[in-house]
């Protein structure tokens, strides 16, 4: 018996350690993100700024969508826009067309009556949606770059080729080059400022463009005063041979403090209709999320509402049956803002983030069992069985 009991419990440590060792990382972020209440549905939206010249059109019927419909506080459903500042106006020398000019005039005054009418919130995305030098040198040397730039303003930014999309490299070479320290501080303190001026208020939010960005860019944002970070779940730092996005940090979770003070949040999910995304798609992720204890912030882009009546009749047919069936499926649905969710977080709410012990360890565990190599590791070291007793105890 003495032996059986030696072996058991050797078995419990060897197969325990070895568990840790290869899934250290999920099991503590898993545990360290907050476990909400109830369900909460972000849409975020991104590239609104200089550009085609139906937006305007475009985030006016949205906003009217929007606004039929309320979750049980009254709240309306938010859609962030992520705002690009400026573009190339289609010169051989780089000068900017602000969106601020009397072009973009009524495009600007279909987001601020949007804003004030509580379905969008502005957050910053970039100055440009490139390097502007980056573009200038690789219009020499690439004939759609230079086409590209020939139709400037009205170019949209998403037709550059991918890696030009990312403002915080240089990639007219491949692999990306690292920008230097007084050209990252220097050009976040002058994309701060143009936001302040432009909508009245600090940017709190932002949205790496292509999400790369790195440990000096986001000091220069924190010390420009924004608060949260907008992530896939990872910083990329640049971009590889290939182009391809590289040098992909840790791992990140809702509520993560980052080095500088600055709050992460997590992009969990995808509605893009112009991509085949469905809204019940959209909904198993908001099942999904919610059973995790997690918000859903579902990354759209612009391109999904501009180009045809058609795409933009489909994108709203969608958004209307996503809303409608969340709804319906969570009566508790919150909609809230990407900037009050931060601060939910950070705060740790009781109202909104779960304190009772129990109900924590049991998400903890279902959040575990979502990682398919978690889920190996504890099939073949035995651990299923006391991970799954635990998770019943605690439903």
């Amino acid at each position: 018996m003495a032996y059986l009991l030696i072996a058991l419990a050797l078995w419990v440590v060897v197969s325990g350690v070895i568990l840790l060792l290869y899934t250290c990382r999920e099991v503590l972020n898993a545990s360290r993100e907050p476990v909400l209440r109830r369900p909460i549905l972000i849409i975020e939206s991104d590239d609104w700024g200089p550009g085609p010249v139906d937006q305007a059109d475009a985030l006016i019927a949205t906003a009217r969508l929007l606004g039929n419909f309320t979750d049980i506080d009254g709240r309306r459903p938010v859609m962030t826009l992520g705002m690009v500042l400026a573009t190339a106006d289609g010169e051989k020398v780089y000068s900017r067309q602000s969106i601020a000019g009397p072009l973009y005039a009524p495009l600007l005054e279909a987001i601020h009556k949007g804003v004030d009418a509580g379905v969008f919130t502005v957050q910053l995305h970039g100055m440009e949606h490139f390097w502007p030098p980056a573009l200038m040198t690789a219009s020499r040397a690439d004939e759609s770059v230079k086409a590209w730039l020939e139709q400037a303003p009205h170019s949209a930014t998403e037709t550059l080729p991918s890696p030009l999309q990312s403002r915080w490299v240089d990639a007219s070479v491949l692999p990306a080059r690292a920008l230097s320290v007084v050209e990252v501080r220097q050009a976040v303190q002058e994309e701060v400022s143009a936001f302040q001026t432009i909508f009245g208020c600090p940017p709190r939010v932002v949205v790496p463009p292509t999400f790369v960005w790195n440990a000096v860019v986001e000091q220069a944002w924190a010390e420009a005063g924004v608060e949260v970070i907008v992530t896939p779940g990872r910083r990329y730092e640049t971009r590889d041979a290939a182009g391809q996005l590289a040098g992909a940090g840790a791992s990140i979770y809702n509520g993560q403090a980052g080095n500088n003070g600055s709050v992460y949040l997590v992009r969990n999910d995808y509605f893009e209709p112009a991509l085949g995304h469905t809204a019940e798609q959209a909904i198993a992720a908001l099942d999904l999320k919610t059973r995790l204890g997690r918000p859903t912030l579902l990354e759209s882009h612009r391109f999904n509402f501009l180009g045809s009546d058609e795409r933009l009749t489909n994108a709203l047919a969608e958004l209307e049956k996503l809303l409608r069936l969340a709804l319906d499926i969570h009566p508790d649905l919150a909609f809230l803002s990407t900037e009050k969710l931060a601060r939910i977080l950070v705060t740790r709410n009781p109202k909104w983030v779960e304190l009772r012990l129990a109900r924590r360890i049991h998400v903890w565990l279902a959040r575990l069992g979502e990682s398919s190599r978690l889920r190996k590791l504890a099939w073949l070291t035995g651990w299923i069985v006391p991970g799954w007793l635990l998770w019943k105890l605690t439903g």
